[in-house]
């Protein structure tokens, strides 16, 4: 038996069960539950539940490679694969023969190409089932770490070589942001075609990419010893040496982005413990302080069902929930399969590099000079919810937060010492009113002047014109297949416009959701400095504010989109912060999980860093937030609560009224107390005696 990539639980209960009779069994690159069912003649990886392995003398030889770490055992093994069938020569019995057996397969295997895969078979052959004349040339190796360019011809074995090499072959600037871009091995030596592909697009995107190949396994070894960053060598500069193995040629990097997904420490074959390891993840991540991304192209699923239902299973698994153990942020789709073959969705790695590109250029700004948009909640509508969140005092945190933003550096103008909270909200309550945004935005930004002028800030409005709007949701006018590869169908530049007026009418001719007399999409806020502060657009329609929740193919309506288009291409964000659980945006039309294109979540959105705060004991939603609404989670505790109970008369009467249940006719004489204890507790006044009295 021969198997690899095999991670699905049922999948591998499965063929576990079938394969125990068979006698040699390869298992590479999969679950370690699987992977412990290998057997080579009397080579057993694990037997009857116990892991028996290579004798003592094989695993003092082991311990020779890698680092001592626990979490570098199996990249210990990776470095044993090389030089271990050689030195197993020397070690006499059969148990070791089989060892060295297995390495040498596993050699072939992880080499990769057709030469090896054939000499991998004719070698088995040799050793265990019948003398062939023909020989097994030699294993062909290729690096099994190194970096790679589509414009140069081999591999680079030296992060440093390799960035001194592009920086005199490309056109990018010098402080062009550095990503080190982790792809897999297997894909690199077969030629896959979207390795080139995404290492020039990113270049494209004025990203200067650092393409590390490698097995899988030892990502968090390259992250943690390869790369560091300002943040990191600031702290070692002040004695915080959080990571002693990091190597004197460790070059700078502004984000890592892992093309492999899976968990950082142990990649493939550290799928069934990521938690136990995430905290090293995160120690390593953490030391570096930059944006982690995981972004891939789909390997277990296709385009095409990707289009229809969003990314499903095992995918989702790999791609997103053992990377968000790690602390991955802002996973997207980058392609998929299409039969055997993986393509790229050229319009998907271009948001990633916009995502990239914002994140970096937010760190490099001056904090004086980032421009935050905050955006709080009326929901429902109409019941006096501006300003309120679940579990949390919105406007209390929020003079919090922005005492804090003001420490760090960032400019709220003229803001009042004793920013008050309440009073932020009750000016924007203001600006929401009907009859202001009716007569326009100047009369929105005069109903609550006054207001906003007491606390420092500056009551502001603007009025969106329609085909403004029509212009921010049409796609570039050359994009064709190309930007949008083999998905099933390809979008039309206007087809976000096209299905905004089928659902809610030509967008000159709209009235509606907080629109002026003229039609124009209304924007109000308060302003303080570099900092503006709004309310989300109501969901759906009136009387039916959660519609867009169910209906598949419905869009927000003008105003919902205008305000984040706003946000983007006129006061131009470098960050949003949606606060308190929570918004709507992450639960707009769209694809489930994994945006596309055309995902309302993802327009909408765009490639502003969004920072959203929310309750920590509500991660099913969060989840949400963070996957379709590229959410970077700042979780908070609930507040302590318990039942309130009742006091005073209203406990008597409660044990009154539970004893006369019991016995009506027996606890007749209870009825006057019952009824005197009504009126000391007030309650005749809301709860009206009858005629009887």
């Amino acid at each position: 038996f021969f198997g690899s990539l095999l991670f699905d639980f049922d999948q591998v209960e499965w063929i576990k069960e079938r394969i125990s009779d068979i006698p040699i069994r390869l298992v590479f690159e999969s679950s370690l539950e699987l992977m412990s069912s290998t057997q080579v003649g009397d080579f057993q990886m694990n037997a009857s539940g116990e892991r028996k392995g290579p004798p003592p003398v094989v695993k003092k030889v082991l311990g020779l490679f890698g680092s001592q770490k626990e979490e570098d055992r199996i990249v210990g093994y990776l470095s044993f694969l090389k030089i271990g069938p050689k030195l197993l020569k020397f070690i006499p019995g059969k148990k070791v023969r089989d060892l060295r057996n297995w390495l040498t397969v596993y050699g072939y295997w992880n080499q990769g190409g057709s030469q090896n895969v054939s000499s991998m078979f004719l070698y088995l052959a040799n050793e265990y089932l019948m003398d062939i004349d023909i020989q097994p040339k030699a294993v062909k190796e290729t690096p099994p770490l190194g970096l790679v360019h589509p414009d140069k011809d081999g591999y680079f074995t030296s992060a440093e070589d390799y960035l001194n090499w592009h920086k005199q072959h490309s056109h990018l600037p010098p402080d062009a942001p550095v990503a080190a871009l982790m792809l897999y091995r297997k894909h690199v030596i077969t030629d896959q075609q979207y390795i080139p592909q995404l290492i020039k697009e990113f270049e494209e995107q004025g990203i200067r990419p650092l393409p590390i190949f490698i097995n899988g396994v030892e990502a968090h070894t390259v992250v943690r010893d390869m790369l560091t960053t300002e943040h990191e060598q600031a702290a070692r500069r002040r004695g915080d040496v959080a990571i002693d193995s990091l190597k004197r040629d460790a070059v700078y990097v502004d984000c890592i982005v892992n093309t492999i997904g899976f968990p950082l420490v142990g990649g493939p074959a550290g799928t069934m413990e990521g938690g136990r390891q995430a905290e090293v993840a995160k120690a390593i991540l953490g030391a570096k302080n930059v944006p982690y991304f995981v972004a891939a192209p789909m390997l277990i699923q296709d385009l095409n069902s990707w289009e229809q239902n969003g990314m499903q299973g095992l995918q989702s698994v790999v791609l997103y929930a053992l990377p968000e153990l790690d602390g991955a942020i802002d996973t997207v789709t980058l392609g998929g399969l299409v039969r055997d073959d993986i393509f790229l969705i050229r319009e998907r790695v271009i948001k990633l590099c916009s995502r990239i590109n914002r994140w970096v250029s937010l760190r490099r700004k001056a904090a004086k000079e980032r421009k935050v948009a905050v955006l709080l909640y009326g929901f429902p509508p109409g019941v006096g919810a501006v300003g309120t969140a679940a579990l949390l005092n919105v406007p209390r945190s929020l003079e919090l937060v922005l005492k804090e933003l003001q420490d760090a550096g960032y400019d709220l103008g003229e803001a009042a010492a004793d920013l008050d909270g309440e009073a932020i909200v009750t000016a924007l309550k203001r600006q929401l009113e009907d009859l202001p945004t009716s007569r326009g935005p100047d009369a929105v930004a005069e109903a609550a002047q006054s207001i906003a002028a007491d606390i420092g800030a500056e009551s502001v409005a603007t009025a969106v014109e329609p085909h403004e709007l029509r212009e921010w949701l049409t796609y570039p006018e050359d994009w064709g297949p190309t930007e949008w590869g083999p998905i099933p169908f390809l979008p039309s530049k206007d087809l976000l416009v096209r299905k905004m007026t089928s659902q809610w009418g030509d967008l000159e001719s709209y009235r509606g959701l907080r629109t002026t007399a003229k039609g124009q999409p209304m924007i109000s806020g308060v302003q303080l400095g570099n900092v503006w502060i709004g309310v989300q657009p109501l969901l759906g329609l009136e009387g039916d504010p959660m519609r867009l929740l169910f209906e598949r193919d419905f869009t927000p309506h003008p105003q919902y989109a205008a305000t984040y288009q706003w946000l983007k291409h006129d006061y131009q964000a470098d960050a949003l912060v949606h606060f308190g659980m929570h918004g709507t945006v992450e639960w707009l039309p769209g694809s489930p999980l994994g945006n596309s294109g055309y995902s309302w979540s993802d327009v909408l959105l765009s490639d502003m860093p969004n920072v959203y705060i929310y309750a920590a004991n509500n991660p099913s939603e969060s989840i949400v937030a963070k996957r379709r609404g590229y959410g970077t989670i700042v979780s908070h505790n609930v507040p302590p609560y318990s039942r309130a109970g009742l006091y005073k008369q209203l406990a008597t009467l409660k044990e009154l009224l539970a004893e006369y249940r019991d016995a009506p006719e027996a606890n007749a004489a209870l009825k006057p107390t019952i009824v005197d204890t009504v009126r000391s507790a007030g309650l005749e006044k809301d709860l009206p005696f009858g005629p009887e009295g």
